[in-house]
């Protein structure tokens, strides 16, 4: 049998066809300008937040190259710990001093960054003062309670303020009752340390000093003999304020110095018998205190024997 001859353009065509089914086709140069393709990155760009971290942090990552499903692995001092989340690690796996690592790694790609665990500063979280009514005169201390992140021991350094100034004498946790008047304003600032750094300044409430009542330092005598009743009624005033007394109960005949607060009773013609007694003394702002008592006259001897005669 006579086979016909192929026309060579057929054969021709049958060879791009069989490159375009499964041959490698050849490399082509890119156009003159263009720019070269895109190399696969191998290195992740790995940070960790806050750079500065302490022991009451948490750890948080930030990546940069945008790998795909990355494995996160966090080491404290060289071994390995367990995250509640994959990029992020916080306080109660490390304390201060620790060297922290994260390691982020994908199919392709791969990064590390690491910090060291800072001290935690202190804080005071609350104060209590006494007295509780404070008034000119009067000492006042406070009692800062403060934490610490590391168990460190916390020392304070205080710092009063007198109507807005500070006194740099008044250095202590009392400041005394001869600083200060009624109508002052006075404040207290408290700085934690623990022997390594100083923690945030808490600031008190201001404390307006209100008018002080007076005080009464004297005592009615109970036993006299003469013809006439004398107390020399004594009483002081924190704010260094004129006092004025009265009588607000006292047996007919008696009476009292205004200025001076002396009372006097005569006693001629005075019955025997028990007879109440109330002294008031008050500031010119309206404070007021006041001694009560009793006195008690027995009949007078002459009487008294006579009385007795059958």
């Amino acid at each position: 049998m006579k086979i016909a001859p192929v026309p060579s353009l057929l054969i021709f065509s049958v060879c791009l066809l069989l490159a375009a089914c499964g041959q490698e086709p050849v490399p082509q140069a890119p156009p003159p300008g263009a720019a070269p393709p895109a190399a696969v990155t191998s290195e992740i760009k790995v940070i960790i937040q806050p750079a500065q971290p302490t022991s009451g942090d948490c750890l948080r990552v930030m990546l940069r190259g945008q790998p795909e499903r990355p494995v996160y692995r966090w080491e404290v001092n060289s071994q390995r710990v367990a995250a509640d989340q994959p990029g992020e690690l916080c306080s109660g796996a490390f304390r201060r001093g620790d060297r922290v690592t994260l390691h982020v790694g994908t199919a392709n790609a791969g990064g590390s960054a690491a910090v060291t665990i800072g001290n935690s500063p202190p804080r005071v979280t609350g104060i209590s003062a006494t007295p509780k009514e404070l008034f000119a005169g009067m000492d006042a201390e406070v009692f800062p309670v403060a934490e610490d992140k590391d168990g460190d021991p916390v020392g304070f350094r205080y710092q009063w303020l007198i109507n807005g100034e500070a006194d740099p004498v008044l250095t202590d946790a009392r400041i005394p009752g001869t600083r200060f008047v009624k109508g002052d304003r006075i404040m207290v600032t408290i700085t934690p340390y623990d022997g390594q750094s100083e923690g945030p300044v808490y600031q008190s409430y201001t404390m307006p000093i209100p008018n002080a009542p007076p005080q009464i330092v004297s005592q009615p005598p109970q036993k006299f003999e003469a013809m006439e009743y004398s107390y020399q009624f004594k009483a002081r005033d924190p704010d260094g304020d004129k006092l004025v007394y009265k009588l607000e109960k006292a047996p007919a005949g008696m009476t009292v110095n205004r200025a001076t607060g002396l009372v006097a009773w005569p006693l001629a013609g005075v019955k025997a018998g028990t007879y109440p007694v109330k002294i008031v003394v008050s500031d010119p702002d309206g404070a007021a205190v006041f001694q009560e008592y009793t006195l008690t006259l027995g009949a007078p001897a002459s009487a008294a024997a006579a009385a007795k005669k059958p």
